[in-house]
C-alpha cells in the first residue's frame, strides 16, 4: 500500500498526473519527488553489486601463495609470478587467483615484523619464498621448510641440484638442502634488485610442496 493505494493504483495515478503535464512540468516533478530516491537506489544497487563481486572473488581457488623477503621485485616480476603464471597454467582469473606478497618485511629492530613473519610461516601461509641470506637464515632457524633432496622430483633435481644450498637447521642442527640459489638466473637478473645472493625456498604444508615446485618448473622452463 502507498498512501492508501495499491501499487497498481498508485502507478495509474502517477501516469494520469504525468499525462496532464508538459515537458517542463514533468522534469520539475521528477526532480522534486523521484530524483533523490533514484540516486539512493542506484547507490544501493552499486554497493550490492560491488559486495556480490567481492564475495564471489573471495571464493576463488588459490593456485599458489608466495612472497619476497629482503629483495626488491619490480612490477614486471610481480606480474610474472601472478597473472603471467596463471596464464601459463591456462587458469581463468574468474575462478582462480595467485596470492603474492612482493615485500615481506623482516626487520630485527622491529619485533612486530619478526613475530608477524614467524606466525605466517608457522601457519603455512606460503608455498614458496624468494629471499636474501637474512631471510634464509630466519627460516632455517624455524625449520619450516622442505628438504629439497627428498622433495624435488628427479627431473628438477637433475636440473637444479648444482644450485642446492645446504644449511644446518635450528635446534636440531641437521643439515638439509634448504634452498636453491637463483642469484644468476634470468629471473633474478630481470626482475629482482638485491645486491646479494637470492634463494628460492619451499615452505608450507608437505602435501602442498607441489605448488611451489610448479613455480620452480615455470621459472626454469
Amino acid at each position: 500500500m502507498i498512501h492508501g493505494l495499491t501499487f497498481k493504483e498508485y502507478i495509474e495515478e502517477e501516469k494520469q498526473k504525468l499525462s496532464e503535464m508538459d515537458k517542463a512540468e514533468k522534469k520539475s516533478y521528477f526532480k522534486e519527488y523521484y530524483l533523490k530516491t533514484c540516486i539512493v537506489a542506484l547507490i544501493c544497487l552499486a554497493l550490492f553489486m560491488w559486495f556480490l563481486v567481492e564475495m564471489l572473488l573471495s571464493f576463488r581457488h588459490v593456485i599458489v601463495t608466495g612472497g619476497v623477503i629482503g629483495a626488491q621485485i619490480n612490477l614486471e616480476g610481480e606480474k610474472y609470478l601472478s597473472d603471467d603464471y596463471m596464464e601459463y597454467l591456462g587458469k581463468s582469473g574468474l575462478f582462480n587467483k595467485v596470492n603474492f606478497a612482493p615485500y615481506i618485511i623482516l626487520d630485527e629492530n622491529d619485533p612486530s615484523t619478526v613475530m608477524a613473519l614467524e606466525a605466517e610461516i608457522a601457519t603455512n601461509s606460503y608455498n614458496y619464498l624468494i629471499t636474501t641470506e637474512k631471510g634464509l637464515q630466519f627460516i632455517t632457524q624455524m625449520e619450516c621448510l622442505a628438504d629439497l633432496d627428498e622433495t624435488l622430483d628427479s627431473k628438477l633435481k637433475e636440473k637444479l641440484s648444482d644450485r642446492f644450498v645446504y644449511r644446518k637447521l635450528g635446534d636440531s642442527g641437521e643439515e638439509k638442502a634448504a634452498a636453491i640459489d637463483i642469484t644468476d638466473t634470468a629471473f633474478a637478473k630481470e626482475y629482482l634488485l638485491a645486491g646479494e645472493n637470492i634463494y628460492f625456498i619451499l615452505t608450507g604444508k608437505t602435501e602442498e610442496y607441489e605448488k611451489g615446485m610448479d613455480v620452480l618448473r615455470y621459472m626454469f622452463r
